[in-house]
């Protein structure tokens, strides 16, 4: 009986590792990707990283070459603390400038997360409510699909496309053209803007509307890419949906709002961007009234992709766009900032063709560059008596100064009085620390510093003012630059700038427009390498060191070298020059 029982067992064991149950794992006791996603609140939760991931392009992390891609270096902005390192000469860029590998693996490494997560919606044993539960959840995942490989894409050129989970490394990845990137792109953003819904209760959470501003910019690129006119046609039926309110309320602020719409001698524009780093006081979610944000980046705690305690989640736009005024002891200043009480270190600041001469094209009546919006007037602080401002206090501030023409010279200040601009200048250009305060990258009020330590911004990732002039390039593309003209109007009329006429409308006058209304909101370098005009506009308009060492290569970013090298088995050439 022995023999037989032992024969049994053996046969059963026999049976049971042919049919491979025998080295199976059930991974009961930890999570995987098949016992994590049974349900719309797990998924909802990976959901959740994405966010994250993406806030992540908003981080400064002590480092402003993190900020590279809203126009370090560019016409718009460089780094004034030196002329030699990246961006700011462009001879320091090439594959092993440690950004790209950060920028290029952060994006790789939500497409691997966003593949996983939509194969795992297709798995019998997830509990759906119904279809549409099920079709949602993937209309967010392949938004941000379509988010990664539009960064990838327009930034990079040629890149891998991997659309399904990646199962086992491999060593053969190759470029896929651009143009089946964008392809891809524009199908993502089309199941989303189908599948998303309409309106959210959580801020921060994309939209239908969201998905349709990106399907519109990627239409443009995609009809850019391959020479397919009929895209710019599509393009301006996407923004349309948006513009015309056909996916939820929308239009630009144009009357005061807010919480600090009683403050009097401000406007609509200098509204957008008041905020407190607590919760229900910001101006710029859409929960708020603020009817012009598409989708805003969330540094609020307990908020969908919201902030995390620490420097590494922090996106701190004073800190990095604001006049470094902390050190500063001239005039009066003590070394520590005084009405906005942040630690403006200035590590980005606005080339001088953005703050002259873009001003100067648009007319003075343009509200953006109003005092309220770009703060060009300084003035002698009160002295401080016992860590507090005093009034009237009888003194003088005596400071010695060099003229940029060498002229020594011995100012003699009261309290309130002004700080000419020519007692600061010391470059080439305008002023080393003073130079003007835009207003929208900080606060004239420091309020509810939370965490301590410096100043926390919410960012608008989509702005529908950006929506009017994505969709007046693809009228203008089109051929039709009597729209184009309309939709760029409407945007400077909130701002009481005079209308502009048909003939005006080129590119150059709507990257002009792009840079009054979205300086450091849009991702200028972005932008700039979609249209293949960083070296031109670079050129043109940059910082000195920047004009003088921008390439043509320069209008793409080198592929991270690591990647190269990675990728033995297979040929995988860098972008042209580098």
């Amino acid at each position: 009986m022995k023999k037989i029982a032992y024969l049994a067992l053996s046969l059963c064991t026999l049976f049971a590792c042919n049919d491979g149950d025998f080295l199976r794992e059930n991974a009961d006791d930890f999570l995987t990707v098949d016992n994590s996603y049974l349900n719309a609140a797990q998924f909802r939760t990976g959901l959740n990283e994405f966010y994250r991931v993406v806030r992540q392009n908003y981080n400064f992390q002590d480092n402003p070459v993190y900020f590279f891609h809203f126009g370090s270096g560019t016409d718009v902005m460089f780094r004034p603390n030196s002329d030699i390192e990246p961006f700011t000469d462009w001879s320091y860029v090439n594959s092993t400038t440690d950004i790209f590998r950060i920028v290029y693996g952060r994006h790789y490494g939500m497409l691997y997360n966003v593949n996983q997560l939509l194969k795992q919606t297709e798995n019998p044993n997830v509990r759906w409510s119904n279809e549409e539960e099920k079709l949602s959840i993937q209309a967010e995942a392949r938004f941000f699909r379509g988010y990664c490989y539009r960064y990838l894409a327009c930034m990079f050129g040629d890149v891998p496309l991997i659309t399904e989970p990646v199962e086992e490394p491999s060593l053969s990845y190759t470029r896929t053209p651009r143009v089946d990137v964008y392809r891809q792109c524009v199908e993502d953003f089309e199941f989303a803007a189908q599948h998303l819904p309409t309106s959210v209760t959580d801020p921060g959470r994309v939209v239908k509307a969201a998905a349709y501003h990106y399907l519109t910019e990627m239409c443009i690129a995609l009809g850019d890419e391959s020479g397919d006119k009929s895209m710019y046609q599509k393009a301006v039926d996407a923004a349309s949906m948006v513009l015309d309110q056909k996916v939820g309320e929308y239009h630009l602020m144009t009357e005061r709002f807010g919480w600090r719409k009683d403050v009097e001698g401000k406007d609509a524009f200098w509204d957008l961007f008041q905020m407190k780093s607590t919760d229900n006081y910001s101006n710029f979610s859409y929960q708020t009234g603020n009817k012009e944000a598409v989708w805003v980046i969330q540094v609020d705690k307990f908020l969908t992709g919201g902030l995390n305690d620490g420097l590494s989640t922090r996106t701190d736009q004073e800190r990095v766009f604001w006049p470094s005024f902390w050190g500063s002891t001239k005039f009066g200043y003590d070394g520590v900032a005084r009405d906005w009480t942040g630690r403006g270190i200035a590590w980005l600041r606005p080339t001088n063709y953005f703050s002259y001469d873009l001003w100067g094209k648009s007319g003075a009546e343009d509200q953006r560059n109003s005092e309220t919006n770009i703060n060009r007037i300084y003035k002698a602080p009160k002295p401080i008596v016992g860590g507090v401002e005093v009034e009237n206090y009888d003194t003088t501030y005596v400071t010695e100064v060099t003229l940029v023409d060498g002229t020594q010279y011995t100012t003699r200040l009261r309290p309130g009085d002004e700080i000419k601009r020519e007692w600061l200048t010391s470059r080439q250009d305008t002023m080393e620390r003073f130079y003007p305060r835009v207003m929208k990258c900080g606060s004239d009020w420091h309020y509810a510093a939370e965490p301590a330590n410096g100043f926390v911004m919410e960012f608008y990732a989509i702005r529908l003012a950006e929506t009017y002039l994505l969709r007046a390039e693809a009228y203008m593309k089109n051929g039709n630059n009597d729209k184009a003209a309309n939709d760029i109007n409407t945007v400077r009329a909130r701002s009481n700038a005079k209308p502009i006429g048909a003939g005006q409308v080129d590119i150059d006058y709507i990257l002009d427009e792009r840079a009054r209304e979205l300086y450091s909101e849009e991702f200028r370098t972005l932008t700039l390498c979609r249209l293949g005009l960083l070296y031109d506009r670079t050129k043109k308009f940059g910082y000195e060191a920047s004009r003088k060492t921008v390439m043509e290569k320069n209008n793409l970013c080198p592929i991270p070298q690591s990647v190269i090298d990675a990728n033995s088995q297979a040929e995988f050439p860098n972008n042209p020059g580098f």
